[in-house]
């Protein structure tokens, strides 16, 4: 049966009428507005990156003379952990060839020219700069930057790294030079180890002493055990 319109609107309105309102949803108090917020914030803060430790590092970096003033040595501990991470390597890998390039002294420099920290032939370094599009003035000789040197010497580890394909043989060329590595695999010779084997014995001896130092601290901010009551019998 089809209502017509004159008889179903009313209908509508009366049935309407029946129905239930719902009361209005009552403003958030003060105190739950505080709440929620304080909420979002501990989120927001479990979820922020955190920083990677470094009192390691700083307690390796401690045991050298770097020539330069302990606040910086604070900075560089940082830069070489982030530096190091932007190209996927270990900053204890990076510790490691810097302590058996330089010993940390910024201002070193070998018998064969190579500067600072990470040793670095200034033509090899005016190279990697252009390939960085790192600013390069060699009036201001940037090698003894401590940071433009790291720099440099991570990226150019990273591309040794990546045209080898392996780190043993990156590390070797880092030391001899990529050219003569070439060379000496094209004639089928044995890469020396040397140097890649004392790199790789300090990068495990830091990635030690991380370790230790992690477990003192889970150890020292782990609730003490509950000291059983004694019965007497």
């Amino acid at each position: 049966m089809i209502l017509s319109t004159s008889f179903a609107f009313p209908l509508f309105l009366a049935m309407a009428g029946d129905l239930a309102i719902p009361d209005p949803i009552p403003a958030p108090t003060a105190a739950q507005i505080e709440a929620a917020a304080a909420l979002e914030e501990e989120k927001s803060l479990a979820y922020a990156p955190k920083p990677f430790p470094t009192a390691h590092m700083e307690e390796i970096l401690a045991g050298y003379h770097t020539g330069l003033d302990a606040l910086e040595d604070t900075k560089l501990v940082a830069f070489i952990s982030e530096a190091s991470r932007e190209y996927g390597f270990d900053p204890e890998l990076i510790l490691a060839v810097i302590t058996t390039e330089s010993s940390f002294y910024n201002w070193s420099i070998s018998n064969k020219g190579a500067v600072g920290m990470m040793q670095i032939i200034p033509a090899t370094g005016r190279a990697l700069a252009k390939a960085t599009q790192m600013t390069w003035n060699e009036q201001n000789k940037p090698l003894f930057d401590p940071y433009v040197n790291i720099r440099l010497g991570i990226h150019y580890l990273d591309r040794l790294n990546k045209r080898f394909g392996n780190l043993h043989t990156a590390l070797a060329a880092y030391n001899f030079g990529p050219t003569k590595i070439r060379r000496w695999i094209r004639q089928g010779k044995k890469i020396p180890t040397r140097y890649a084997d004392k790199v790789m014995r300090s990068y495990q001896s830091y990635l030690a002493i991380n370790a230790k130092k992690i477990k003192r601290h889970t150890i020292s901010t782990q609730a003490p055990s509950p000291i059983p009551e004694r019965s007497d019998t």
